[in-house]
């Protein structure tokens, strides 16, 4: 009823199908609004909208991905898993988990359950998106067809709705007509349109669509307001929590996302051109289209000046295909009423499916005339081939690309193609010979894909990656990379983007690329920089902390976009905001930094401000995500350091009290005359770390602890052994404490360890003495005990990875280090940093043996006490505590000394000898009262020492 009148929409003739959408109408009784509650209640993974059209989707699927032979359903299948869907290695525990969350079953192959099932999430929630973006075009009158859901949804001819949702939606008719050009670009999730046209699945599957489409069509969309927040977390709504976060897919929270764009405020935003790289759901474009229209307003510019600038000036790129078309879909809201005010305008988002790592070079290098660039799955292996002059025009290439995809639907050779594009203008006779060889090198690959029924989406795609070349440069990069180890990448992926990053020289130096440690977020920060940002441009990224301090981002702390050029630019570090102390992800806790570069012709210069991040008396660490940024602002307390390289470049950032960095900048180097050294590595702590049950004067029994580890190695053990290769254990930080091992206090009452070091360093020389020692009469049951174990030793990790030609037995990390008989050790995982000297102990029936650390400690080896005990001193002092924490990750101590000078100790300097002996009478002291005064007098006593020693004239 409006003005007393009844007005008809879209009419549906009497049927059954009819009376049920007049029976839902009626339940509904009011029409619903796009909010999140909503949008789940009806569309969510509980409700019977998505349950019937998933499971119908996920049978259609398995059966035909179970079909013999090529097709256009396994292609897209395939090129998803490639592009996007590679599913992480998950444990039995984390895929139940993930099960239980799913609400519709999969009944094709169990090695594709989790990644078909995902596939079809990510395509249900693709049409969604589609489809409530019609909507929206439509509530602002932009098209012609009003409330496309409801049209759609009174059609009861199954083609003709096959095919509406075909050409208006999946081939973007509706958005073309609203003057939305590529809106629809990725094509992958369409799918479902070819099989709902064959039998079985149309029984099941159009019916579902029906469904969804009816449900739609009871929404109201003439009263839209900005509904980013709603876009934005309907995809966290749509796929299960496990299966996201095993995704590594974690979503910025408003707050944060207005705080970062701010870090990147470098002037006003009207005259900035701003890029996010991995742009997601688009959260980081909006906020600055916003403050891009605030300031427009005021500048009295109108609608289509506005609408132009906007669709320039912000650009976002993704790899994930659903993420590029949610992200369209939220840029579109926060215009769609420019374009309404805008008759007759056309434009494009520039939202790209591209590759923020691995893109295109924007600047061939002297004399390429030819482009290449890989794409796809290796089923498909696209290897394009353009010519350089066409590539980088991207309006030649969209018209070349428009009518070489007719040509290849048409399966017309290259020769027939050529001829249209000359016949059409797009090729001079002149490019047509000069361009042959790249052109029909890229176009037969498509026409034998097309031949295979393997089509529909390559020059779309090939269109997006090259689009990013084009994109030009970028007076700001704003974002939240994601975060993915190195070695979680997949192995095709990580093949073709190594190259990229070793241009960069951002891989640790070692020879496994620092342990396969590398964050992907370090990479797209030089990437990012490198191709698209201008020179004094501002960078600012949602990143995680650790590339500061760990020992593989060593490449990344160097800033330099191009090492090896004499001239290279600098990404000069302006400032970090360290929030390791709050939890602003409500579904992930992690180490989260906002920081921001600028890139520069001159490198930059240190400290750098860098804020520590903490809750407010009174508040959570936990950041509600519904909080704006001023609520937030008022919960937390910020404090103000300043942060700098603890050595050369390169080295972890020591972040201390301003003014403190040059106080204790004397101990920055590198320590010449002590190293740090990792305790053994057993991998089989049950089997080698074992307590002595009982003696009989020549041998001693051992007792297996299945408790100690992972592995199953059964039930406990006892056996008879020799004590030749048993050595006291320091077992980890719980051992010992500042100037003092627990381990020797006569009232402990914890069970001694003692551990098996069979061999004597990790080299073949000593792997064949300790086998031949092994292998001797006096060994014999000491072997016994080992072979009982022999398939769980010689599985170990690290045995099989790094002890190539040892005995099955060996541990690693063993050298003539490990039997010296004084050692200064500190826990490798601790929040405070401490050291304690290890000595020897009794072994039962061998006598005294030096105490032999777990891969859980460090330490420091000495032939002679007094060294020992100084250089405990000193790493108990304030001074050295304060440096050692500036710039270790505290769950990861390693050689404090690769970092640090300290004085060696001189026997013939009356204040070293002073304060080892009262080391070494703090470690005789068992009653915790007096050790603590004594440990607050070695510290003081340990300063003055090192003080003098800082102002010591330079030699």
């Amino acid at each position: 009823m409006r003005d007393d009148a009844i007005h008809t929409q879209h009419l549906v003739p009497f049927s059954v199908y009819a009376v049920g959408l007049v029976i839902q109408a009626i339940r509904a009784d009011t029409r619903r609004a796009i909010t999140l509650d909503n949008l789940i209640a009806d569309f969510g993974h509980g409700s019977a909208n998505a349950r019937f059209l998933m499971q119908s989707m996920a049978d259609a699927l398995a059966a035909e991905l179970a079909v013999t032979g090529n097709s256009k359903i396994k292609m897209l299948f395939e090129e998803w898993r490639t592009l996007y869907g590679q599913v992480a290695d998950m444990s039995v525990l984390q895929a139940d988990a993930i099960n239980q969350e799913i609400g519709f079953l999969w009944n094709g192959l169990v090695t594709q359950s989790m990644s078909g099932r995902l596939f079809v999430i990510h395509s249900y929630n693709s049409l969604l998106i589609k489809l409530l973006a019609a909507e929206i075009v439509s509530a602002y009158g932009l098209t012609t067809l009003l409330q496309p859901a409801q049209a759609m949804a009174a059609m009861l001819d199954d083609a003709a709705l096959l095919d509406a949702l075909s050409q208006d939606i999946e081939r973007a008719g509706i958005f073309a007509q609203a003057g939305i050009n590529g809106f629809v670009e990725e094509a992958i999730f369409s799918w479902y349109l070819d099989v709902a046209c064959k039998l079985p699945h149309s029984a099941s599957l159009v019916p579902a669509l029906r469904s969804l489409l009816a449900s739609l069509s009871l929404y109201r969309t003439d009263h839209l307001t900005h509904t980013r927040d709603v876009l934005r977390d309907l995809y966290q709504g749509l796929v299960p929590g496990r299966l996201r976060q095993s995704l590594g897919e974690f979503y910025t929270p408003d707050w944060l996302v207005d705080f970062t764009v701010e870090k990147a405020r470098n002037g006003n935003w009207l005259d900035k051109r701003v890029l996010d790289p991995t742009c997601g759901s688009g959260a980081f474009l909006v906020a600055v289209l916003r403050l891009m229209r605030v300031e427009a307003g005021k500048a009295r510019w109108d609608a289509a000046r506005i609408l132009d600038h906007l669709c320039t000036s912000v650009w976002g790129f993704d790899l994930n295909p659903l993420a590029v078309q949610t992200a369209r879909v939220n840029f579109l809201m926060e215009i769609a009423d420019l374009l309404k005010a805008s008759p007759g305008q056309t434009l494009e988002i520039p939202v790209l499916l591209a590759d923020a790592i691995y893109s295109p070079a924007s600047d061939p290098a002297m004399g390429q005339d030819v482009v290449n660039y890989q794409i796809g799955s290796q089923v498909a292996g696209l290897d394009i081939a353009l010519p350089s002059a066409l590539a980088f025009n991207r309006i030649r290439l969209d018209q070349v690309f428009a009518q070489m995809g007719e040509d290849v639907e048409d399966n017309l050779d290259y020769a027939e193609a050529e001829a249209r594009l000359l016949a059409a203008d797009l090729l001079t006779p002149e490019e047509a010979i000069e361009w042959r060889d790249p052109l029909q090198y890229t176009y037969d690959q498509i026409l034998e894909l097309h031949r295979q029924q393997w089509n529909g989406i390559w020059f779309r795609v090939v269109r997006n990656f090259f689009w990013s070349a084009t994109a030009g440069h970028f007076d700001c990069i704003v974002g939240n990379p994601p975060w993915v180890r190195w070695s979680k990448l997949p192995d095709a992926y990580r093949e073709r983007v190594k190259p990229t990053c070793e241009h960069y020289g951002i891989f640790s130096k070692n020879k496994r690329h620092g342990g396969n440690e590398l964050d992907i977020s370090a990479m797209i920060t030089y990437t990012t920089s490198d191709k698209w940002l201008k020179v004094n441009g501002r960078l600012a990224f949602v990143i995680t902390g650790t590339i500061f301090k760990n020992p593989s981002s060593a490449g990344f702390r160097h800033f330099q976009l191009e090492p090896s050029n004499p001239k290279t630019l600098h990404l000069t570090p302006v400032s970090v905001d360290d929030m390791k102390a709050l939890k602003p992800f409500d579904d992930a806790s992690n180490h989260t930094v906002v920081a921001a570069f600028n890139k520069t012709k001159k490198p930059g210069t240190y400290p750098v401000p860098y804020r520590l991040w903490d809750s407010a008396p009174g508040s959570t660490k936990a950041i509600p995500v519904t909080m704006d940024l001023s609520s937030v602002m008022a919960r937390v307390a910020i404090t103000t350091k300043e942060a700098a390289p603890v050595d050369v470049a390169g080295s972890p950032w020591a972040v201390l009290t301003k003014g403190r960095y040059k106080a204790l900048q004397a101990l920055s180097g590198t320590c010449s005359w002590v190293a740090g050294r990792k305790g053994i590595t057993t991998d089989l702590n049950g089997v080698f770390f074992v307590p002595v049950v009982k003696t009989n004067g020549a041998l001693v029994q051992v007792r297996s602890r299945p408790e100690a580890g992972k592995k199953d190695i059964g039930p406990a053990k006892t056996a008879w052994v020799e004590t030749d290769l048993l050595y006291p254990l320091v077992k980890g930080a719980g051992d010992f404490e500042a100037c003092y091992l627990r381990l020797n206090n006569p009232k402990r009452t914890n069970e001694d360890l003692y551990t098996f070091v069979p061999n004597s360093g990790i080299g073949n020389t000593e792997y064949v003495f300790s086998e031949a020692v092994m292998n001797g009469k006096g060994l014999a049951k000491t072997k016994a005990w080992f072979s009982g174990y022999k398939t769980l030793l010689n599985d170990r990790s690290t045995y099989c990875r790094q002890m190539q030609g040892a005995p099955f037995y060996a541990v690693y990390n063993v050298g003539d280090y490990t039997f010296q008989p004084w050692k200064v050790v500190w826990p490798e995982m601790s929040s405070r940093f401490y050291a304690a000297v290890a000595g020897s102990a009794m072994v039962p029936v061998a006598g005294k043996r030096p105490y032999v650390p777990d891969h859980k400690v460090y330490f420091a080896g000495f032939d002679k006490k007094n060294p020992a005990y100084f250089l405990c001193g000193l790493l108990n002092t304030p001074m050295v505590r304060e440096w050692v924490e500036s710039h270790i990750v505290s769950i990861q101590v390693g050689d404090v000394f690769k970092h640090m000078r300290l004085p060696e100790y001189d026997e013939a300097d009356a204040l070293h000898v002073a304060l080892a002996a009262l080391v070494e009478k703090a470690h005789g002291e068992h009653d915790e009262t007096k050790r603590a005064a004594l440990v607050c007098k070695i510290e003081s006593d340990g300063e003055v020492i090192l003080k003098a020693w800082m102002l010591r004239p330079k030699s």
